[in-house]
């Protein structure tokens, strides 16, 4: 049973010596105004007279005028209590403010604050939901882990912890990293962050003075660019085609630059690889100008067909890859933790750089992480997740064949839990868009530089079958509606 609270904590008095009017009105005010919650405990008198400086007596007065005016209820045995019906006079209705001048803040906050391209939706419906299926976790397993590491966690783990990430949630993402994606690294290599964007953003810092040259994937994820542009680094927009991230653009365009951000496995958002011909020259710059590749494996874990593709990190062999990966997205997305492997002397400098910002990572979810992964329950997450998301992305792509007759495309053998859909008439995308109503990310919004082209990303990772079905249903119909409408319109012209 849960401990019984022992009163409400008191609103301030004006003063170092309230006298009996301002508890009073101290106290009143705060229950007209809903301060003091209907049902909620008061102090003991003893206990308010304490925090309030004044003798229990005046106290013992303050409460029994709010009983007769109806605010508390004293009952025998159980204490005071505010009544359950506080009824707010007309005098103490809210008062709008009156206009004032707008806020005043930098040009650059304004910039940062207008960009809504990082905003998660609160919904997750048709097709906006990238995140984890929820539905498939392993919920009993997680609370008993969490409990037992609750019950187990030391008094040291309640203080400031390191802010490198505790050593055995460290351990434990060397050795799956090893298992599941071929990365070799040791657990002194590994540094836990809340998520891949403040890994992008210490490293960036860490990395480049502010102006610096990075490479950024056009179109790209969002999240990166943001991290990139608030370390002050300047983004040069790269294009990637069907082979990925067009390395000789970078060459051309921007040589020095000090970072490259990649999605090599499954690029975010067109889900195209990387090239082995671009693998070896994105390599061969990092190491002849002495640049960083920051290399993004955010679902590589999620590959449907044959083993998934190989991390640009294990083909490294000059140290110029840092990889970065999230466990939310293997998990759920409100685990926030992420990782980052780099040089052994680098994690040492993030550490000190990110305790000026967050200090460190929850421990007790640290603590519970690792012991998920120990256990073996992760990697037999992952593998049934494998199994689920490749049921509904071949569902997915299954229903979509009828929208082959209207000039639509898409990858047949994608991975990971969004598919791109592309159209060569970019009004054409732009209006099925619109008609189907649906929640739909457009690969325009992506672009850093306007492209004639344009596409509909569709997320189904955390949908139902039956939301996918209902998805792909108004996006056939839009299409139809759109082409049996052309005639008319090409004669109304």
């Amino acid at each position: 049973m849960p401990r019984q609270s022992r009163g409400a904590l008191l609103p301030p008095v004006p003063g170092s010596h309230p006298r009996r009017t301002d508890v009073y009105l101290a106290l009143r005010n705060a229950m007209l105004q809903g301060l003091l919650a209907p049902g909620e405990r008061m102090p003991s008198s003893r206990k308010a007279a304490t925090d309030y400086g004044v003798s229990r007596g005046l106290v013992e007065e303050v409460y029994s005028q709010l009983v007769e005016e109806g605010l508390l209820e004293r009952i025998l045995g159980r204490g005071t209590f505010i009544a359950g019906q506080v009824a707010k006079p007309a005098g103490l209705a809210r008062v709008e403010k009156a206009p004032g001048r707008e806020l005043s803040v930098s040009a650059r906050g304004a910039a940062l604050a207008g960009n809504l391209t990082c905003r998660v939706p609160h919904e997750f419906k048709p097709f906006n939901s990238g995140v984890a299926d929820t539905a498939e976790f392993p919920w009993k397993i997680w609370q008993r882990i969490q409990a037992r590491t609750a019950r187990e966690v030391r008094r040291a783990d309640m203080n400031f912890t390191d802010p490198r990430g505790l050593p055995a949630l460290r351990s434990s993402l060397a050795h799956h990293l090893a298992q599941l994606r071929g990365v070799r690294c040791t657990a002194e290599q590994v540094i836990v962050f809340n998520s891949v964007q403040q890994a992008l953003y210490l490293l960036a810092l860490l990395l480049t003075n502010p102006g610096d040259a990075v490479w950024m994937e056009d179109p790209g994820y969002p999240g990166a660019r943001a991290a990139l542009a608030l370390a002050g680094a300047a983004v040069a927009p790269i294009p990637v085609d069907r082979e990925g991230l067009q390395v000789e653009v970078g060459l051309r365009h921007a040589p020095t630059a000090r970072l490259a951000y990649v999605t090599p496995s499954h690029q975010f958002p067109t889900g195209v690889a990387l090239s082995m011909a671009r693998r070896v020259a994105l390599l061969d710059w990092a190491e002849k100008h002495d640049a960083w590749i920051m290399e993004d494996d955010f679902d590589g874990e999620f590959g449907y067909v044959g083993q998934p593709a190989t991390p640009l990190h294990s083909l490294d062999r000059h140290d110029r890859v840092l990889y970065l990966g999230t466990l939310s997205k293997s998990m759920f997305v409100s685990l926030r933790l992420a990782f980052a492997v780099v040089p052994e002397a680098m994690v040492e400098q993030l550490a000190n750089i990110r305790t000026q910002l967050d200090t460190f990572s929850a421990p007790l979810t640290q603590l519970a992480m690792s012991r998920f992964m120990d256990e073996g329950h992760f990697s037999t997450h992952v593998r049934h997740m494998r199994g689920v998301y490749a049921e509904k992305c071949a569902f997915l792509t299954e229903s979509l064949a009828p929208l082959a007759d209207y000039g639509w495309t898409w990858e047949k053998n994608t991975v990971g839990v969004q598919i791109m859909l592309s159209h060569p008439d970019t009004e054409e995308v732009q209006r099925t868009a619109k008609a189907s109503g649906l929640a739909l990310h457009m690969l325009h919004t992506y672009r850093h530089q306007p492209a004639n082209d344009d596409g509909l990303l569709l997320r189904f990772g955390g949908l139902s079958m039956a939301a996918i079905r209902s998805g792909v249903e108004r996006l056939i119909s839009a299409a139809q509606g759109i082409h049996q409408r052309a005639p008319h319109a090409a004669l109304t012209d």
